[in-house]
């Protein structure tokens, strides 16, 4: 991927291998059709690239991509890949119990998504962590359980996880509305998205100054390394070497997407426009599982599938109110037969984020990390009601979930 972010902001002159992509403007559809989908391809950092394929000046791709698809609703988000980082990815479901203060999320590290369920005590969570620390990570969330914070909670490994590609065809530019025909959805035969397999084949040698540029794509997936050196006040030839040559030569970037803006990144009253939705299949067969695989693929509001261990499968998706009831329609008619085995959950938007990388987690000397979740943040004893002593959570804690903002700035809470 080395020429999708290679320029240091210069103008390409054309030196660097391109991808064998098709130019885009050999398809008869809108400017922003074909820049949207030469995105997906080749990335955003490399303005000069995206030019070339699409027949666009360099700095009208420029000015596209940092003004224009704001203004139609739209953003570009940047997928890592969790297994060459070493990570082993999990589905964490939890029933919660009140606390004034905080809650076991705020105690929690390595969470990526954290979803709560509308009306109950109920979290969907996704978390990703170094495969070494797989057990000490779940007996952590049993101390969360012993301390009150928890009532009871399931972890399930990942085995694939898959990005689905923005459906431009169903996305009206004109008027920064989707434009769907669920028709047309239902004839689509082939499955898309950027996959990433699990578990993790090895433990890439890391540093700090690749896991920060790691942390600068995902905030700002247009940025290049000259702009990360400067933010970083590092030497702008250690920063390209340690993207091409630790960043890019891993694949730890998986690719780039376009997607809906979060409405929790924005306007707290444009939050309501979107229902996120979380559809958990448990126990499928496996022709079963890769009838409801291709069926929440067609979806164009899926963002995250999940291929989950012994038969489950894990699909999140960001519906428009105003196709909600469409798509909840096309959803029971095609899971009909499976009903049993879906739970359809719709998640709290204020109450909802994706999380970037666990930067704080990464030490200088000894790499990834990971801290015992109460200790962390400090316990204090305190004599129960039967006599005994219970543990008390202190109200101080470094960098919740909340704090450490990826698609979405909210605070996850209780009521």
């Amino acid at each position: 991927m080395s020429e999708f972010y290679s320029n240091d902001g210069e103008v390409d002159d054309g030196s660097t291998n391109s991808p064998s992509v098709e130019p885009a403007e050999n398809i008869p559809r809108s400017t922003e059709y074909l820049l949207v989908e030469t995105i997906r391809r080749v990335g955003v950092s490399n303005y000069s690239l995206i030019a070339r394929l699409t027949g666009l000046n360099s700095e009208t791709v420029r000015y596209k991509v940092n003004r224009q698809l704001s203004r139609m609703g739209l953003g570009v988000k940047v997928s890592l890949d969790y297994s060459n980082l070493g990570f082993s990815m999990s589905v964490l479901d939890v029933r919660a119990r009140y606390h004034p203060n905080r809650t076991w999320a705020d105690y929690c590290s390595y969470l990526t998504f954290v979803g709560k369920v509308m009306g109950s005590d109920r979290y969907l969570c996704i978390y990703a962590l170094p495969h070494r620390f797989k057990k000490k990570y779940t007996d952590e969330l049993t101390s969360l359980q012993t301390s009150g914070l928890i009532e009871q909670f399931e972890s399930t490994d990942v085995m694939w996880a898959r990005n689905p590609p923005f459906r431009s065809e169903f996305y009206d530019f004109d008027h920064s509305r989707w434009n769907i025909d669920w028709e047309r959805v239902d004839t689509a035969e082939k499955e898309m998205g950027l996959t990433t397999l699990f578990p993790c084949k090895e433990d890439p040698k890391i540093d700090s100054i690749d896991v920060k540029i790691i942390l600068s794509l995902q905030e700002d997936p247009t940025i290049n390394p000259a702009k990360i050196a400067k933010q970083l006040g590092a030497n702008p030839r250690t920063i390209r070497y340690h993207y091409l040559e630790h960043v890019v030569k891993a694949k730890l970037i998986l690719g780039n997407n376009v997607r809906r803006v979060d409405p929790t990144s924005g306007d707290q009253q444009q939050q309501g426009n979107v229902m996120k939705v979380a559809l958990s299949f448990k126990e499928l067969q496996q022709e079963e599982a890769n009838a409801m695989q291709k069926i929440c693929n067609k979806i164009p509001f899926t963002w995250l599938e999940l291929k989950v261990a012994n038969g489950g499968y894990l699909a999140l998706l960001e519906i428009p109110v105003q196709h909600f009831q469409d798509t909840v329609q096309y959803i029971e008619g095609k899971t009909e037969p499976l009903q049993k085995k879906l739970d359809f959950l719709i998640l709290d938007s204020f109450k909802t984020q994706s999380l970037n990388i666990p930067y704080e987690m990464f030490d200088l000397e000894r790499g990834w990390r990971l801290m015992p979740f109460l200790r962390k943040h400090g316990t204090e004893r305190e004599e129960g009601s039967d006599g005994g002593e219970k543990k008390v959570l202190q109200e101080s804690a470094p960098l919740s979930p909340g704090q450490r903002q990826g698609q979405g700035s909210m605070v996850v809470s209780q009521e």
